[in-house]
């Protein structure tokens, strides 16, 4: 499950850094940084016209009969399901991001921070709906590695920033993206 993120308008990523100034450029106030949550306004990345542009994009897709939002996608199943295959046929974004959270299934629920080893920024995979004009998402979501899996079962797909252009503009690419090795995490209790 990825039901929490951060992204850090204090990130030194070059590419975190090129869509914030974007984003506050085109969509002053629009969008939230920092911790983001299930219902926030936050920047996202697609493929649009052969290029790529960071939009706001709320998280979650409205659930069944008024019920809770739908905040992830099974990668492995996404193709199949009547809620997610258009979207992930067509309408992929990246969630740039500086952290995720998840925590502990024990009796504490000790909350933990991931980052990725040895980097600034994660791109967490995507898949978006028009709802209503607006853009509506889910992460994709995978088995955890072995860095992963004392703390949850599940995590969400995560790029490089090398990746991002290819998993949005290329389906079968996007695939094999989906169904590769992730990589290995750090974490913190927070």
């Amino acid at each position: 499950m990825c039901g929490r993120y951060h992204f850090s308008r204090d990130s030194t990523d070059k590419m975190i850094i090129s869509v914030l100034a974007a984003m506050d450029r085109k969509y002053p106030g629009r969008f939230k940084t920092g911790e983001l949550f299930p219902g926030d306004t936050v920047p996202g990345i697609i493929a649009w016209n052969d290029k790529i542009v960071p939009i706001p994009a709320t998280f979650g897709f409205p659930g069944f009969q008024g019920k809770k939002l739908l905040i992830n996608a099974r990668s492995e199943t996404a193709a199949e399901k009547l809620s997610f295959a258009d979207s992930l046929r067509g309408r992929r974004i990246v969630l740039p991001a500086t952290s995720f959270y998840e925590w502990s299934h024990d009796t504490r629920k000790q909350k933990y921070q991931f980052t990725v080893k040895n980097s600034s920024a994660l791109y967490l995979c995507g898949i978006y709906k028009i709802i209503d004009s607006e853009v509506r998402f889910v992460i994709l979501t995978r088995e955890a590695n072995e860095s992963m899996i004392e703390i949850h079962h599940r995590m969400p797909v995560i790029l490089s920033e090398r990746e991002v252009r290819s998993y949005l503009s290329d389906y079968p690419t996007a695939m094999e993206f989906i169904g590769s090795t992730p990589p290995v995490l750090e974490r913190r209790a927070v």
